[in-house]
């Protein structure tokens, strides 16, 4: 009697899908509990498999949570990057609008995680290979950054690493204060008008100056000049009035 053939496509499928339901498992257990006090046996009882199976994907406790924190920060790099593609507007500040909502947004939903995630590459030598995922997503704002300096909309002396740590530290931070907020008596922080400031700041310290700006400035400068000399003038007449 002839056996049926297994179609590969769907045994990878399933495998995929229980690989899924394993990191989603994992990231719950390891957010409520820690990574050191996460249990591969709760995080199996969850995905609703043997604890066996999980060491047949994973050699250990250490390399599942490597696993959830690739998953994480691929899958934000892969989102960032669609944000990117998605803005109708081709230019740097609106890019850097679509950039900034994406990113507070992620850090008020996912705080807890992200929280973890950074304590594990501060605390433990196992999962420390982390930030390698971290830097791809951070990527995205380098690359943004670098086309706006090659398009002419940046400064050409300003300083990625400075501009990237502001960008991002200062989200961070409004992040953190918005968080805070939702689950307290205290008037909920706005997103819109956090993103809205980041933009100003970069325009105002990185942005180019219009040449017809500049030279209404320029225009500006020579009038209080001139007007600065005729109060000296009057100064001077009014002293040898007197």
């Amino acid at each position: 009697m002839a056996t049926k053939a297994v179609n590969p496509e769907t045994r990878r499928s399933k495998l995929e899908r229980k690989e899924r339901a394993i990191l989603d498992a994992a990231r719950a257990v390891f957010v409520e509990h820690g990574f050191d006090g996460a249990r591969v046996s709760e995080i199996a009882r969850r995905a609703q498999i043997g604890e066996g199976t999980i060491y047949s994907y994973y050699e250990s406790k250490a390399e599942l949570m490597l696993a959830v924190l690739q998953q994480f920060w691929d899958g934000l790099t892969r989102e960032a990057e669609a944000v990117m593609a998605s803005v109708a507007a081709d230019g740097f500040f609106d890019r850097l609008r679509a950039l900034a909502q994406y990113h507070l947004n992620i850090l008020i939903l996912n705080a807890d995680f992200i929280n973890l995630s950074f304590a594990l590459r501060r605390n433990n030598s196992e999962v420390s290979v982390s930030r390698d995922h971290l830097r791809q997503y951070v990527a995205v704002f380098d690359r943004l950054f670098l086309r706006g300096q090659d398009r002419g909309e940046l400064r050409q002396d300003a300083v990625l690493w400075q501009a990237r740590d502001i960008f991002y530290g200062s989200l961070e931070y409004s992040g953190r204060s918005i968080e805070m907020t939702l689950d307290s008596d205290h008037k909920v922080r706005e997103q819109a008008p956090v993103v809205e400031q980041m933009v100003a700041l970069f325009r105002s310290h990185y942005g180019v100056i219009d040449k017809a700006d500049a030279k209404d400035s320029s225009m500006f400068d020579q009038l209080a000049q001139k007007l600065d000399q005729l109060s000296d003038k009057f100064d001077a007449l009014s002293e040898r009035l007197s």
